[in-house]
């Protein structure tokens, strides 16, 4: 990334959030519903980078994280400080991982690595491919003459836990070299970090924690799609296909209750690199889609989403 191009815009997002603070607004970082853990890692990152520049924030969620995104972060010791419990009137937000936002709040602006449709129409705007919204912003910090460890380390960490340990297509291959140095200086337990990475997900969980796994909400024209993804273990896949019809027969029934007109609902399978994906419709039919790679919800959910018609 252009490091005079993320300085200029780094700058005028500071010059944004002091003015919004003086306006008598807050400055809040915020991800997207049921954060997975690069909204979370970014959203702390951010707020440590903002206040470095002089400028106070906080991260708070409307929806809370499911129960593996809860636990890697939790393991890596990043919640002190992060709230879950929604938004007051004066917070302005800042969306990171994410620049479509369902909330009533006031958003300033966005920090995204997915380039996907809708374009944001905020004051500020900052949307860059690449492998994390953590990567993203260690970037940004680093345009402006700030690098040290523990960015560097939460960056890195962003990028394992948002590709499936680097297996995911939107990894940026150009990464690579990056994270290795990073890995071996910072003494990352690179085979720790992989597994977590993986984000697998228990069969005998309850159903309705499996569903949601990875919920997000899809706006078009005013048609509402969404999708859920869970990582199993392929010595388990048996086990799992009962589940996952299981799983099926709920999102039908929260599709009727939501008005949702396509469900997809993503299974990776990390340890050999492929995906299923099954379109739903709330008239109980399946499509089947076979990935011989791993699904990437921008390339193989956003667009089939985008130009399905609706259900009637």
């Amino acid at each position: 990334m252009d490091k005079n191009f993320l300085k200029d815009k780094t700058a005028s997002l500071v010059s944004l959030c002091k003015k919004e603070i003086a306006n008598g607004g807050r400055i809040v970082v915020t991800g997207h519903d049921m954060p997975d853990h690069d909204s979370i890692i970014s959203a702390v990152m951010l707020r440590e980078l903002l206040s470095r520049l002089g400028v106070e924030a906080t991260v708070k969620f409307g929806t809370r994280p499911d129960g593996v995104t809860m636990r890697g972060v939790t393991e890596l010791d990043i919640l002190d400080g992060v709230s879950f419990d929604g938004f007051d009137e004066r917070d302005r937000l800042i969306l990171v991982d994410h620049h479509a936002c369902f909330y009533e709040n006031k958003v300033i602006g966005c920090v995204d690595h997915h380039t996907t449709p809708p374009e944001p129409h905020f004051d500020f705007d900052l949307i860059v491919k690449a492998s994390s919204c953590g990567r993203v912003i260690y970037d940004m910090a680093v345009s402006v003459g700030i690098s040290d460890d523990y960015l560097e380390r939460l960056g890195v960490q962003s990028v394992y836990l948002d590709t499936q340990s680097c297996r995911s297509p939107k990894f940026e291959q150009s990464d690579l070299p990056w994270l290795s140095d990073g890995i071996a200086r910072l003494g990352i337990d690179e085979k720790k970090l992989v597994k977590m990475g993986f984000c697998l997900c228990d069969p005998k969980e309850e159903l309705e924690i499996l569903a949601d796994y990875g919920f997000k909400r899809y706006r078009f024209d005013g048609k509402v799609g969404a999708s859920t993804c869970i990582q199993i273990d392929v010595d388990r896949e048996d086990e799992w296909q009962e589940v996952i019809s299981s799983i099926i027969e709920l999102l039908v029934r929260k599709m009727k209750e939501e008005n949702i007109f396509l469900w997809a609902f993503v299974v990776n399978k990390p340890e050999i690199m492929r995906s299923d994906i099954y379109f739903i419709r709330p008239d109980s039919s399946v499509e089947l889609v076979k990935l011989d790679r791993l699904a990437s919800r921008s390339r193989d959910v956003i667009p089939v989403i985008s130009d399905a018609q609706p259900f009637l």
